[in-house]
């Protein structure tokens, strides 16, 4: 009696399993086996790091995005117009590290002829070990060319819980449908302004609210040499447009307070040195931009600035300014340095409280 119960229960489970695989890999709500026909997609921020490997795979496109929230705002029809041809996919990650970018970039570039990779440059995203996830954790499972080893996907109760909601026409949870502008946050309500961009900052500890770990030379450059520099090297038809962004003056601030001004200046000089010896490179640095970075209006906070600067910034990018080169790099460094040390952080939060809002 036993036994039957016990094999019983084992057939069913097997069972419902089985059936939750089926429905997991027939919806697929992550769009790791196909870009969906029956439905609309939907693009999850908070899951990006499932979704983003079968993106990478499944769309058609010959330029890629790949950043962190910085660039999230920026569709792929725009950056087309801006360079004037090509298709191009946003595979942002949010807090992306270099080793999440560089396995998205993995994926892109074994499955697509690659005309461009726009790349954003995050001194943050070097930081720690070389290999560091940003958020949460990474399903490399996801990322390798393999699917027999997909069972946490395909058996996961939460991707079976948005497969139902995607057959039952459910709008649980947060996502677009857009492929165009899959990971756009800059409607969802919050705003831009300069009160909104210092709120809950303390002037003498802007990183209390961001929690940054401090970086080192060792450390950085490792992260770039195992997951960036390798990319670049084994694939020479690609054009790797690497971008600086536009970073608030208080980042700025924030750096030279607490130590971390001199290594960041310093990597960026090796970073511009070494890896402008590729020929398929090209670097644009809009740090020192003072009329974007001091204008803490078009910001939501002291990173993250506005679609009208996203928007320029693609323009510009695409129009060849502001390019950054070994001949001009310690003068574009000097400038940097000056900004940052000049900042009166508490003067600059004050005036920004004192503002007329948002």
């Amino acid at each position: 009696m036993a036994k039957r119960f016990l094999r019983n229960a084992l057939l069913a489970t097997a069972a419902m399993l089985a059936i939750a695989a089926f429905v997991n890999y027939e919806v697929d709500p992550f769009q790791q086996y196909r870009v969906p026909a029956r439905h609309a997609p939907r693009f999850y921020r908070a899951f990006q790091r499932y979704e983003d490997p079968g993106l990478a795979r499944h769309y058609a496109y010959d330029r890629a995005i790949i950043s962190s929230s910085f660039m999230e705002n920026v569709s792929g029809s725009e950056v087309d117009r801006a360079f004037g041809s090509g298709r191009t996919m946003n595979l942002c990650l949010s807090a992306m590290t270099a080793y999440d970018g560089g396995k998205v970039l993995e994926v892109a570039l074994a499955t697509h002829a690659l005309k461009q990779v726009l790349y954003n440059v995050d001194y943050n995203a070097f930081s720690g070990p070389a290999d560091r996830v940003g958020y949460g954790t990474l399903p490399l499972y996801l990322y390798d060319s393999r699917r027999w080893n997909d069972y946490p996907y395909l058996l996961s109760s939460g991707t079976l819980g948005r497969s139902i909601d995607i057959l039952l026409d459910r709008r649980v949870g947060q996502f677009r449908t857009d492929p165009d502008n899959p990971w756009y946050w800059a409607d969802d309500g919050t705003g831009f302004g300069a009160k909104k961009a210092v709120e809950g900052l303390d002037p003498r500890d802007i990183n209390a609210r961001y929690k940054q770990p401090p970086r080192t030379m060792q450390g950085m450059w490792a992260s770039l040499e195992a997951n960036l520099e390798p990319l670049v090297r084994a694939h020479p038809d690609t054009e790797f447009i690497f971008i600086w962004p536009p970073y608030s003056i208080l980042v700025w601030a924030d750096f030279a307070s607490r130590g971390q001004l001199d290594v960041s200046l310093d990597f960026k000089r090796r970073f511009v040195l070494e890896m402008s010896r590729y020929p398929n490179v090209r670097i644009h640095d809009f740090q020192a931009r003072t009329d974007w970075i001091m204008d803490l209006a078009q910001y939501r906070d002291i990173y993250h600035y506005s679609p009208k600067i996203s928007s320029q910034l693609v323009k510009d990018v695409a129009a060849g300014k502001d390019l950054l080169t070994p001949g001009n790099v310690d003068a574009r460094i000097a400038q940097l340095r000056s900004l940052a040390t000049a900042a009166d952080a508490a003067k600059i939060i004050a005036q920004a409280r004192a503002g007329p809002g948002t």
